[in-house]
Protein backbone atom coordinates (compact mmCIF):
# COMPACT_ATOMS: atom_id res chain seq x y z
CA UNK A 1 0.00 0.00 0.00
CA UNK A 2 2.53 2.27 0.53
CA UNK A 3 4.14 1.76 -2.94
CA UNK A 4 0.83 2.91 -4.16
CA UNK A 5 0.34 5.52 -2.07
CA UNK A 6 3.52 7.39 -3.46
CA UNK A 7 3.13 10.98 -4.52
CA UNK A 8 3.11 12.60 -7.91
CA UNK A 9 6.38 14.26 -6.85
CA UNK A 10 8.36 11.07 -5.34
CA UNK A 11 6.95 9.35 -8.77
CA UNK A 12 8.20 12.03 -11.02
CA UNK A 13 12.03 11.79 -9.20
CA UNK A 14 12.00 8.12 -9.89
CA UNK A 15 11.26 8.53 -13.51
CA UNK A 16 13.43 11.78 -13.46
CA UNK A 17 16.41 9.41 -12.40
CA UNK A 18 16.18 7.10 -15.01
CA UNK A 19 16.80 9.60 -17.24
CA UNK A 20 19.28 11.02 -16.09
CA UNK A 21 21.28 7.64 -14.85
CA UNK A 22 19.97 5.15 -17.57
CA UNK A 23 20.82 2.26 -15.52
CA UNK A 24 17.98 3.41 -13.16
CA UNK A 25 15.08 2.25 -15.35
CA UNK A 26 14.81 -0.79 -13.83
CA UNK A 27 14.27 0.07 -10.28
CA UNK A 28 11.42 2.54 -11.86
CA UNK A 29 10.25 -0.37 -13.86
CA UNK A 30 9.72 -2.28 -10.84
CA UNK A 31 8.72 0.20 -8.66
CA UNK A 32 5.42 0.56 -10.83
CA UNK A 33 5.01 -3.07 -10.94
CA UNK A 34 5.21 -3.63 -7.17
CA UNK A 35 2.72 -0.46 -6.95
CA UNK A 36 0.38 -1.69 -9.40
CA UNK A 37 0.00 -5.46 -7.88
CA UNK A 38 2.21 -6.67 -11.03
CA UNK A 39 4.82 -9.21 -11.17
CA UNK A 40 6.66 -6.97 -14.40
CA UNK A 41 6.92 -3.29 -15.53
CA UNK A 42 8.34 -2.95 -19.02
CA UNK A 43 9.38 -0.14 -21.74
CA UNK A 44 9.69 -1.60 -25.39
CA UNK A 45 10.47 0.18 -28.54
CA UNK A 46 9.57 -0.46 -31.64
CA UNK A 47 11.54 1.02 -34.92
CA UNK A 48 12.12 0.45 -38.76
CA UNK A 49 12.08 -3.88 -38.85
CA UNK A 50 13.40 -4.83 -35.17
CA UNK A 51 12.54 -4.41 -31.94
CA UNK A 52 14.80 -1.05 -30.55
CA UNK A 53 14.75 -2.44 -26.94
CA UNK A 54 12.74 -4.63 -24.87
CA UNK A 55 13.00 -4.25 -20.91
CA UNK A 56 11.51 -6.15 -18.41
CA UNK A 57 11.80 -5.80 -14.80
CA UNK A 58 12.33 -9.16 -12.96
CA UNK A 59 11.84 -11.91 -15.62
CA UNK A 60 14.38 -14.35 -16.65
CA UNK A 61 16.45 -12.52 -19.94
CA UNK A 62 15.89 -15.49 -22.15
CA UNK A 63 12.28 -14.02 -22.98
CA UNK A 64 13.94 -10.79 -24.72
CA UNK A 65 15.88 -13.52 -26.86
CA UNK A 66 12.72 -15.43 -27.81
CA UNK A 67 10.92 -12.39 -28.15
CA UNK A 68 13.34 -11.11 -30.98
CA UNK A 69 13.14 -14.83 -32.70
CA UNK A 70 9.73 -14.59 -33.49
CA UNK A 71 9.06 -10.79 -34.43
CA UNK A 72 6.69 -9.42 -31.73
CA UNK A 73 6.34 -6.24 -33.20
CA UNK A 74 3.91 -7.93 -36.05
CA UNK A 75 0.21 -7.39 -34.99
CA UNK A 76 -0.59 -10.71 -36.42
CA UNK A 77 1.47 -12.67 -34.29
CA UNK A 78 1.62 -10.07 -30.79
CA UNK A 79 -2.28 -9.59 -29.63
CA UNK A 80 -0.65 -6.27 -27.45
CA UNK A 81 0.23 -4.84 -30.90
CA UNK A 82 -2.66 -5.87 -32.46
CA UNK A 83 -4.65 -4.45 -29.40
CA UNK A 84 -2.81 -0.97 -29.37
CA UNK A 85 -4.12 -0.58 -33.25
CA UNK A 86 -8.07 -1.52 -32.82
CA UNK A 87 -9.79 1.11 -33.63
CA UNK A 88 -11.19 3.75 -31.12
CA UNK A 89 -7.98 2.53 -29.07
CA UNK A 90 -8.26 3.85 -25.79
CA UNK A 91 -5.06 5.56 -23.71
CA UNK A 92 -5.01 2.56 -21.73
CA UNK A 93 -5.18 -0.69 -23.19
CA UNK A 94 -5.63 -3.85 -21.51
CA UNK A 95 -7.00 -7.31 -20.90
CA UNK A 96 -10.65 -6.63 -22.65
CA UNK A 97 -8.83 -5.60 -25.97
CA UNK A 98 -6.16 -8.00 -25.39
CA UNK A 99 -9.36 -10.61 -25.77
CA UNK A 100 -10.51 -8.85 -29.14
CA UNK A 101 -6.72 -8.78 -30.92
CA UNK A 102 -6.46 -12.59 -30.46
CA UNK A 103 -8.73 -13.42 -32.76
CA UNK A 104 -6.86 -12.16 -35.34
CA UNK A 105 -3.37 -14.16 -35.03
CA UNK A 106 -2.30 -16.01 -37.53
CA UNK A 107 0.22 -18.04 -35.41
CA UNK A 108 0.55 -19.32 -32.08
CA UNK A 109 4.05 -18.06 -30.90
CA UNK A 110 3.48 -15.13 -29.04
CA UNK A 111 0.73 -17.41 -27.19
CA UNK A 112 3.22 -19.92 -26.52
CA UNK A 113 5.93 -17.07 -24.72
CA UNK A 114 3.54 -15.41 -22.84
CA UNK A 115 2.44 -19.06 -21.42
CA UNK A 116 5.89 -20.24 -21.12
CA UNK A 117 6.89 -16.86 -19.02
CA UNK A 118 3.25 -16.61 -17.58
CA UNK A 119 2.68 -13.31 -18.52
CA UNK A 120 -0.75 -13.34 -20.57
CA UNK A 121 -2.67 -10.30 -18.72
CA UNK A 122 -1.90 -6.31 -17.75
CA UNK A 123 -2.63 -3.10 -19.49
CA UNK A 124 -0.04 -1.00 -21.85
CA UNK A 125 -0.10 2.75 -23.07
CA UNK A 126 1.77 4.61 -26.12
CA UNK A 127 4.59 6.80 -24.57
CA UNK A 128 5.87 8.52 -27.96
CA UNK A 129 4.76 7.43 -31.33
CA UNK A 130 5.69 8.53 -34.75
CA UNK A 131 6.48 7.00 -38.17
CA UNK A 132 10.10 6.14 -37.07
CA UNK A 133 9.55 4.58 -33.40
CA UNK A 134 7.11 3.99 -31.03
CA UNK A 135 7.83 3.65 -27.22
CA UNK A 136 5.66 2.17 -24.96
CA UNK A 137 4.80 1.64 -21.44
CA UNK A 138 3.27 -1.85 -19.96
CA UNK A 139 2.29 -3.61 -17.17
CA UNK A 140 2.86 -7.95 -17.50
CA UNK A 141 0.96 -9.51 -14.89
CA UNK A 142 0.73 -13.45 -14.25
CA UNK A 143 -2.01 -15.57 -13.07
CA UNK A 144 -1.03 -15.41 -9.83
CA UNK A 145 -1.26 -11.30 -10.01
CA UNK A 146 -4.78 -11.56 -11.80
CA UNK A 147 -6.19 -9.24 -14.17
CA UNK A 148 -5.83 -5.66 -14.00
CA UNK A 149 -8.75 -3.91 -12.00
CA UNK A 150 -9.58 -0.13 -12.88
CA UNK A 151 -8.14 1.05 -9.77
CA UNK A 152 -4.35 -0.70 -10.74
CA UNK A 153 -5.08 0.64 -14.46
CA UNK A 154 -5.67 4.53 -13.15
CA UNK A 155 -2.76 3.97 -11.42
CA UNK A 156 -0.51 3.46 -13.84
CA UNK A 157 -1.90 5.61 -16.14
CA UNK A 158 -1.01 8.49 -13.49
CA UNK A 159 2.59 6.92 -13.76
CA UNK A 160 2.88 6.90 -17.00
CA UNK A 161 2.83 10.07 -17.27
CA UNK A 162 6.17 11.00 -15.61
CA UNK A 163 7.51 8.09 -17.47
CA UNK A 164 6.68 9.96 -21.09
CA UNK A 165 8.44 13.18 -19.41
CA UNK A 166 11.43 11.09 -18.81
CA UNK A 167 11.60 9.32 -22.17
CA UNK A 168 11.04 12.85 -23.43
CA UNK A 169 13.98 14.18 -21.24
CA UNK A 170 16.29 10.77 -22.20
CA UNK A 171 16.06 11.87 -25.93
CA UNK A 172 16.89 15.43 -25.62
CA UNK A 173 19.78 14.49 -23.43
CA UNK A 174 21.01 11.40 -26.23
CA UNK A 175 20.21 13.74 -29.08
CA UNK A 176 22.96 16.01 -28.01
CA UNK A 177 25.75 13.28 -28.20
CA UNK A 178 25.25 14.60 -32.09
CA UNK A 179 26.85 17.20 -31.81
CA UNK A 180 29.34 16.42 -29.15
CA UNK A 181 30.78 13.48 -31.67
CA UNK A 182 30.60 16.25 -34.25
CA UNK A 183 32.91 18.32 -32.64
CA UNK A 184 34.96 15.95 -32.30
CA UNK A 185 35.30 14.62 -35.85
CA UNK A 186 35.65 18.56 -36.87
CA UNK A 187 38.89 18.93 -35.23
CA UNK A 188 39.98 15.99 -37.55
CA UNK A 189 38.72 17.50 -40.75
CA UNK A 190 36.89 14.73 -41.72
CA UNK A 191 33.38 14.18 -43.95
CA UNK A 192 31.13 12.09 -41.42
CA UNK A 193 27.54 11.63 -40.67
CA UNK A 194 25.76 10.05 -37.18
CA UNK A 195 22.84 8.05 -37.47
CA UNK A 196 20.69 6.93 -34.95
CA UNK A 197 18.39 3.29 -34.39
CA UNK A 198 16.12 4.76 -37.14
CA UNK A 199 18.80 5.00 -39.59
CA UNK A 200 18.15 9.01 -39.90
CA UNK A 201 21.60 11.30 -39.79
CA UNK A 202 21.50 13.30 -36.36
CA UNK A 203 24.50 15.36 -36.58
CA UNK A 204 27.53 15.74 -38.86
CA UNK A 205 30.64 17.98 -39.47
CA UNK A 206 31.00 21.12 -41.73
CA UNK A 207 33.29 18.79 -44.29
CA UNK A 208 30.24 16.57 -45.01
CA UNK A 209 27.60 19.61 -45.24
CA UNK A 210 29.77 21.07 -47.52
CA UNK A 211 30.05 17.46 -49.72
CA UNK A 212 25.83 17.53 -49.67
CA UNK A 213 25.97 20.74 -50.82
CA UNK A 214 27.75 19.68 -53.96
CA UNK A 215 24.92 17.20 -54.85
CA UNK A 216 26.60 13.73 -55.12
CA UNK A 217 25.18 12.84 -51.89
CA UNK A 218 21.95 14.19 -50.40
CA UNK A 219 19.52 13.69 -47.58
CA UNK A 220 16.16 12.21 -48.34
CA UNK A 221 14.02 13.04 -45.23
CA UNK A 222 16.94 12.05 -42.91
CA UNK A 223 18.31 9.32 -45.03
CA UNK A 224 21.63 9.57 -46.86
CA UNK A 225 21.04 8.81 -50.52
CA UNK A 226 22.62 9.53 -53.67
CA UNK A 227 20.90 10.65 -56.98
CA UNK A 228 21.60 6.71 -58.35
CA UNK A 229 18.53 4.88 -56.81
CA UNK A 230 20.88 1.48 -56.93
CA UNK A 231 23.40 3.58 -55.11
CA UNK A 232 20.73 4.94 -52.46
CA UNK A 233 19.81 1.27 -51.97
CA UNK A 234 23.51 0.31 -50.94
CA UNK A 235 23.64 3.09 -48.52
CA UNK A 236 20.69 2.18 -46.85
CA UNK A 237 21.71 -1.63 -46.83
CA UNK A 238 24.84 -0.50 -45.51
CA UNK A 239 23.37 1.52 -42.39
CA UNK A 240 21.16 -0.88 -41.42
CA UNK A 241 23.79 -3.67 -40.93
CA UNK A 242 25.49 -1.13 -38.28
CA UNK A 243 22.27 -0.18 -36.81
CA UNK A 244 20.08 -3.14 -36.43
CA UNK A 245 20.90 -6.12 -34.40
CA UNK A 246 22.42 -8.40 -34.63
CA UNK A 247 25.03 -5.57 -35.62
CA UNK A 248 27.39 -6.82 -38.44
CA UNK A 249 29.96 -6.14 -40.86
CA UNK A 250 28.97 -2.88 -43.64
CA UNK A 251 30.05 -2.86 -47.09
CA UNK A 252 31.40 -0.01 -48.49
CA UNK A 253 29.78 1.70 -51.09
CA UNK A 254 31.11 3.25 -53.74
CA UNK A 255 30.11 6.67 -55.99
CA UNK A 256 31.77 6.91 -58.64
CA UNK A 257 33.57 10.03 -60.26
CA UNK A 258 34.42 11.03 -63.24
CA UNK A 259 36.45 9.03 -65.64
CA UNK A 260 39.01 6.56 -63.49
CA UNK A 261 38.64 8.88 -60.65
CA UNK A 262 37.24 7.73 -57.42
CA UNK A 263 34.35 9.91 -56.47
CA UNK A 264 33.77 9.07 -52.82
CA UNK A 265 34.09 6.29 -51.15
CA UNK A 266 31.94 5.20 -48.13
CA UNK A 267 32.26 3.44 -45.28
CA UNK A 268 30.37 2.28 -42.25
CA UNK A 269 31.35 1.58 -38.52
CA UNK A 270 28.69 1.27 -35.57
CA UNK A 271 28.97 2.71 -32.02
CA UNK A 272 29.41 0.88 -28.88
CA UNK A 273 26.41 0.29 -27.37
CA UNK A 274 25.20 1.69 -24.61
CA UNK A 275 23.09 0.03 -22.21
CA UNK A 276 19.54 1.17 -21.39
CA UNK A 277 20.16 4.00 -24.20
CA UNK A 278 16.92 5.27 -26.08
CA UNK A 279 16.99 4.81 -29.79
CA UNK A 280 18.19 8.16 -29.88
CA UNK A 281 21.49 8.55 -29.38
CA UNK A 282 23.97 8.29 -32.44
CA UNK A 283 24.57 4.51 -33.09
CA UNK A 284 26.98 4.63 -36.04
CA UNK A 285 29.52 6.68 -37.86
CA UNK A 286 29.47 7.21 -41.92
CA UNK A 287 33.10 8.25 -43.19
CA UNK A 288 33.53 9.48 -46.83
CA UNK A 289 36.78 9.17 -48.20
CA UNK A 290 36.87 11.45 -51.09
CA UNK A 291 39.22 11.75 -54.52
CA UNK A 292 41.15 9.99 -57.08
CA UNK A 293 43.57 6.90 -56.79
CA UNK A 294 47.12 8.62 -56.62
CA UNK A 295 50.32 7.15 -57.56
CA UNK A 296 50.86 6.53 -54.20
CA UNK A 297 48.34 4.23 -54.03
CA UNK A 298 49.49 2.13 -56.76
CA UNK A 299 53.54 2.18 -55.32
CA UNK A 300 51.89 0.82 -51.71
CA UNK A 301 49.92 -2.02 -53.37
CA UNK A 302 53.22 -3.17 -55.49
CA UNK A 303 55.46 -2.69 -52.68
CA UNK A 304 53.63 -4.24 -49.47
CA UNK A 305 51.69 -6.96 -51.39
CA UNK A 306 54.21 -7.75 -53.90
CA UNK A 307 51.69 -7.02 -56.32
CA UNK A 308 52.38 -6.31 -60.34
CA UNK A 309 51.50 -2.99 -61.50
CA UNK A 310 48.77 -4.49 -63.73
CA UNK A 311 47.46 -5.77 -60.54
CA UNK A 312 47.53 -2.82 -58.33
CA UNK A 313 45.55 -0.86 -61.37
CA UNK A 314 42.75 -3.62 -61.57
CA UNK A 315 42.60 -2.83 -57.45
CA UNK A 316 42.57 0.61 -57.87
CA UNK A 317 39.73 0.68 -60.54
CA UNK A 318 37.46 -1.52 -58.54
CA UNK A 319 37.96 0.99 -55.60
CA UNK A 320 37.39 3.35 -57.84
CA UNK A 321 33.76 1.64 -58.89
CA UNK A 322 33.97 0.71 -62.32
CA UNK A 323 32.54 -2.82 -62.87
CA UNK A 324 34.75 -5.60 -63.85
CA UNK A 325 33.60 -5.50 -67.44
CA UNK A 326 34.77 -2.24 -67.89
CA UNK A 327 38.03 -2.96 -66.16
CA UNK A 328 38.15 -5.85 -68.61
CA UNK A 329 37.85 -3.66 -71.62
CA UNK A 330 39.71 -0.69 -70.63
CA UNK A 331 42.59 -3.34 -70.57
CA UNK A 332 42.04 -5.01 -73.13
CA UNK A 333 41.62 -8.32 -71.64
CA UNK A 334 38.79 -10.96 -71.19
CA UNK A 335 36.27 -11.11 -68.32
CA UNK A 336 37.46 -14.52 -67.77
CA UNK A 337 41.27 -13.09 -67.65
CA UNK A 338 40.37 -10.31 -65.24
CA UNK A 339 39.04 -13.25 -63.08
CA UNK A 340 42.44 -14.81 -62.62
CA UNK A 341 43.63 -11.32 -62.41
CA UNK A 342 41.50 -11.16 -59.23
CA UNK A 343 42.41 -14.19 -57.74
CA UNK A 344 45.66 -13.33 -57.86
CA UNK A 345 45.11 -10.00 -56.21
CA UNK A 346 43.11 -11.41 -53.21
CA UNK A 347 45.51 -14.42 -52.75
CA UNK A 348 48.49 -11.63 -52.21
CA UNK A 349 46.50 -9.31 -50.47
CA UNK A 350 44.54 -11.54 -48.20
CA UNK A 351 40.81 -10.03 -48.94
CA UNK A 352 38.09 -12.92 -48.82
CA UNK A 353 36.28 -10.50 -51.11
CA UNK A 354 35.56 -7.73 -53.26
CA UNK A 355 34.20 -5.09 -50.68
CA UNK A 356 37.37 -5.87 -48.56
CA UNK A 357 39.46 -5.32 -51.17
CA UNK A 358 37.58 -1.78 -52.22
CA UNK A 359 38.00 -1.02 -48.43
CA UNK A 360 41.59 -1.65 -47.91
CA UNK A 361 42.47 0.64 -51.54
CA UNK A 362 40.13 2.97 -49.98
CA UNK A 363 42.65 3.52 -46.42
CA UNK A 364 45.61 3.67 -48.39
CA UNK A 365 43.85 6.69 -49.88
CA UNK A 366 42.99 8.29 -46.61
Amino acid sequence: MAARARSDDAWADLFLSAALEPGRWDAALKAMAAATGSQHGQLIGFGPGATAFNWISDIDESVVTQSAAIDVGKPDLNFRVAADRLPDRPEIVYEAHYNIARQTLRGDDYLDLCADFDIFDGCQTRLIANEDVMIGLALLRTSGDGRTEQEDRDLFARIAGHARSAVRLQRAIEQQGFALIAGTFEAMDRACWLVDATGRVGGMTPRAESLLSAGRIRLSDGWLASERPEESRAILRSIRAVVDPPLSVADPVMLPGEGDGVGILLEFFPLPARPWALPFAPRAIVVARIGAPTDRQAQVLIRSFRLTPAEADIAIRLAAGQSRRDIAAARGVSVETLKVQLRSIYEKTGCGRESQLVRMVGLIGG
